[in-house]
């Protein structure tokens, strides 16, 4: 058979593969919204308990992060605080030990810096036990110079909220595969999947953390890691930075949908996470909104998006110039 023929058979059979998947895609998403309506009836998947494990949370010294260090200590779950600014670190760990029974202790690291991370890991060790759950919680949200941002504000960007995930992985992931059992937890961001306009960095690292945990599944499933439980949570905008707030006041964002509190969005996390879920979604709704958009062609996903978002940028974009 000649180069040619075998070439045109297989485009032929990846077009007839493609009409198959087009054909059946509306009973797939009948069946996988059935499947979740059936799981948050009947709560299908039972909640594992964490109770006595060590958690590492990433950029736990405020906000969201605080929020699931204390969600996961009303679990039982010990809790290693990190945070590059140590004294809000500490602030968390006096919340965790006025409430709740159990340890909790600060620790000042740079997640972006591979080093920085394996002496994190030997001290909680030392100090706590070995870590079973890990969330990747550090982030950077905005860039000081919305418009023009400064080359260095950007790999600072890139280097927080998605290379740090790949060092984390590195050092607390082989000895939970040792212990074969474990959760990682990411926060990724819905602008992972519906892109903001003039937050290119922002809206990259996301949907690249998205991805990246969509691979660590499969690479755990292929080695047969069945309770080492990978988790992305995908929210909205939270009320848990000022800046943030404001910007979602500035281009009306309120006016679609109200802001989490950091709390909100902790018990879900927590809830989701013991149930072994893939993805989580806040507002749930979005979960069906964006698997609809990506069935779109890629022009017609972005018109949909710049149709209800084009004016908010648009008055945004005239205000900072």
């Amino acid at each position: 058979m000649s180069e040619v023929v075998r070439n045109t058979l297989v485009k032929l059979q990846a077009i007839i593969a493609l009409i198959g998947l087009a054909a059946i895609t509306p009973l797939l998403i009948l069946v996988a919204l059935l499947g979740r309506l059936i799981a948050k009836l009947c709560w299908c998947s039972a909640p594992k308990s964490i109770a006595g494990e060590v958690a590492v949370v990433t950029g736990a010294g405020h906000g969201l992060g605080r929020a699931i260090s204390l969600e996961l200590a009303k679990k039982g779950c010990h809790i290693a605080v990190v945070d590059i600014n140590v004294s809000g670190a500490e602030d968390t760990v006096k919340q965790i030990q006025d409430i709740y029974k159990v340890r909790a202790k600060a620790y000042k690291a740079n997640v972006t810096n591979y080093d920085d991370l394996v002496e994190l890991n030997s001290k909680v060790v030392e100090e706590m036990g070995p870590v079973t759950v890990l969330v990747n919680n550090a982030g950077v949200m905005m860039h000081r110079n919305m418009f023009n941002p400064d080359p260095a504000d950007v790999q600072l960007m890139i280097n927080v909220n998605l290379t740090s995930h790949f060092w984390t992985k590195l050092v607390f992931l082989p000895k939970m595969k040792e212990l074969r059992k474990g959760f990682i937890v990411t926060i990724s961001s819905l602008a992972g999947v519906f892109p903001l306009p003039y937050s290119a960095t922002y809206t990259t690292t996301k949907s690249g953390a998205l991805a990246h945990m969509r691979t660590l599944r499969m690479e755990l499933d292929l080695e047969n890691q069945k309770d080492i439980h990978v988790t992305t949570v995908l929210p909205s905008f939270l009320r848990t930075n000022s800046d943030v707030t404001q910007l979602t006041h500035t281009i009306g964002f309120g006016d679609v949908y109200p802001l989490f509190t950091g709390e909100e969005v902790a018990q879900r996390i927590v809830a989701g996470m013991v149930r072994g879920e893939a993805e989580i979604t806040v507002p749930g709704m979005a979960c069906l909104l964006y698997r609809v958009i990506l069935i779109l062609p890629a022009d017609w996903q972005d018109r949909i998006i710049l149709l209800f978002s084009r004016n908010k940028f648009k008055k945004l974009r005239d205000e900072h110039s």
